[in-house]
């Protein structure tokens, strides 16, 4: 309570505040003993005369008053520091607005620290706020992307040809594979951390310590941070296969054969990239198609057959489309009299996305041996 700080004082008064054991002595009392601490009463004596005039206001407690924000507050360190023991209760009054709060969430704003002796109470008067930190938002994931390693349509046929073989247009080349691929780890966002206590009761494990709030005010815990945002895995496209090329009627026989009426045959579609494969050409000696590489269309096959005994230069049929590089679609066979294949279209873009980190938990108001804090 504290002894009365005017008037009359009796010895009874002292012994209420500080204890004792009869008879009692004035040199009981020296500030600094067993019974009055120094640090909360500088008027008492701590050797030599005292009086009782001496103990106006004296207090058998460490008086601590926080009048200024501060942060990381140790209610052990500031005790000591005022001249003050872990034996000894302490009084601790937060001024009306003012603020204790944390530097880091790992570190509560506020605490008792370890080491009191049995039986220490420490009584709290918050006029203020007491507010753990915030815990920090976690990292978005990174995007990236990438080319597939397979895929590509495949070109069309040409159209054939030559003495004999039926005419025909050139058929279509498949579209590209949608892009394959998955999200890796740097594609995941990072969880965000926990937010801080406000308030810790560090000393576990035993009932040495009480801590009393006698006006409770303010206790806000930190907030955890949001997770981090997902980021995403882009695999491009497949290029489509290029178009077959539609057969064309030619004439052009050696003199031992002056009546032969041939059809040219077509060239095939070149392969889409990423290793689509070439179509094939029509009779006779037309070109297939090459196949795609890893980002580029195949070559489309040319109409070409010089055959032995008659020396047809088949030279006036269709060649196929090329290949659609990656993300493209493949181009169309040429035709006249027959038409040629559609190019395949492009496949699209697969996207993949990574997680999103978790929100970190949020702090507690009243952490530790919260048993015994009332």
């Amino acid at each position: 309570m504290a002894v009365k700080s005017s008037g009359q004082l009796a010895m009874t008064e002292i012994v209420a505040e500080f204890g004792g054991d009869a008879p009692h002595a004035m040199s009981e009392y020296y500030g600094g003993g067993d019974k009055v601490p120094a640090g909360a009463n500088p008027n008492v004596a701590t050797s030599g005369m005292t009086k009782f005039g001496d103990f106006y206001d004296a207090v058998a407690a460490t008086v601590l008053t926080i009048s200024s924000n501060t942060s990381n507050y140790n209610i052990k360190t500031a005790a000591i520091a005022a001249g003050g023991d872990q034996n000894t209760p302490v009084i601790l009054t937060i001024n009306n607005g003012v603020t204790v709060n944390s530097s880091s969430n790992s570190t509560p704003a506020m605490k008792t620290d370890t080491g009191w002796g049995s039986g220490t109470t420490i009584n709290i008067t918050n006029n203020g706020t007491i507010i753990g930190a915030n815990g920090s938002a976690g990292s978005s994931g990174s995007n990236s992307s990438a080319n597939p390693s397979s895929g590509g349509g495949t070109g069309g046929n040409g159209g054939g040809g030559g003495c004999g073989v039926s005419p025909g247009s050139g058929s279509a080349g498949s579209a590209g594979a949608t892009g394959s691929g998955s999200a890796s780890s740097s594609n995941n966002g990072s969880n965000g951390t926990a937010g801080g206590n406000a308030f810790e009761h560090s000393q576990t494990g035993d009932n040495n310590l009480s801590v009393i709030f006698d006006t409770a005010g303010t206790r806000t815990a930190g907030t955890g941070g949001a997770g981090g945002s997902a980021g995403t895995h882009s695999v491009t496209g497949n290029g489509g296969g290029g178009g077959g090329g539609g057969s064309h009627e030619h004439c052009y026989c050696n003199t031992s054969d002056n009546s032969c009426n041939a059809w040219d045959p077509a060239g095939g579609g070149g392969g889409g990239a990423a290793t689509g494969s070439g179509g094939t050409g029509g009779s006779c000696g037309a070109e297939n198609g090459s196949s795609g590489s890893s980002t580029s269309g195949g070559q489309y096959g040319r109409s070409y057959r010089q055959a032995a005994g008659h020396n047809y230069v088949c030279n006036k049929g269709n060649s196929g489309g090329s290949g659609g590089n990656l993300g493209s679609a493949g181009s169309a066979g040429a035709g006249s009299s027959f038409s040629g294949g559609a190019g395949g279209s492009a496949g699209a873009t697969g996207n993949y996305n990574g997680s999103a980190g978790s929100a970190g938990a949020n702090g507690s108001a009243l952490a530790g041996n919260t048993g015994q804090i009332s």
